[in-house]
């Protein structure tokens, strides 16, 4: 079984003037398809092994928000309606506008899309990926949303990542 598909992992960055000025797209909700099962446990496993990794590389913990896990699943369930890996499908907002579409005030955000055979293996071959490793230990990431489906076999994991920031300063436009 393949340990991990390699996609870009994506890392944005936002200021308070072009969060206005974006239109933001709807997220398309996809319907669990009926092999597919969603696994609390697993995304709870995630999480752990994610923190344990950050306190060991000197990264604060993440913490589960719930807009942000919601959003994870949303893109987990495309994914295994589509039994592939990516970031964005047809017809679905890019990492950046899904997450702000939260309403969460979020200045960067990170993901990382991957299937195994367990939420352990998934996760250890997300920090064999240098970009994957990245996001996983920024430590400039506070929030995550973690989704983890199983669908023939496979868990399906999407890691959504974030840095919500108090408040966001508007610059300038004099």
């Amino acid at each position: 079984m393949l340990a991990l598909s390699l996609v870009l992992c994506c890392a944005q960055e936002v200021s308070s003037t072009n969060r206005q000025s974006q239109p933001t797209p709807k997220v398309i909700a996809a319907q669990p398809s009926p092999t597919s099962l969603e696994d609390l446990a697993a995304e709870k496993k995630l999480l752990e092994l994610a923190n344990e990794r950050r306190g060991e590389a000197g990264a604060p913990p993440l913490h589960m928000d719930a807009s942000l896990t919601n959003a994870a699943r949303a893109h987990a369930r495309l994914m295994v309606e589509r039994q592939q890996l990516s970031h964005q499908f047809d017809g679905e907002a890019s990492l950046m506008p899904r997450l702000l579409e939260t309403g969460l005030r979020l200045d960067r955000v990170g993901e990382n899309v991957a299937y195994n055979a367990s939420p352990e293996k998934a996760f250890e071959a997300l920090m064999q990926s240098p970009p994957h490793r990245r996001n996983l230990l920024d430590p400039s990431f506070n929030s995550a949303g973690f989704a983890a489906f199983w669908s023939d076999g496979r868990l399906y994991v999407v890691q959504d990542f974030a840095h919500q920031s108090s408040k966001l300063v508007p610059t300038s436009g004099k």
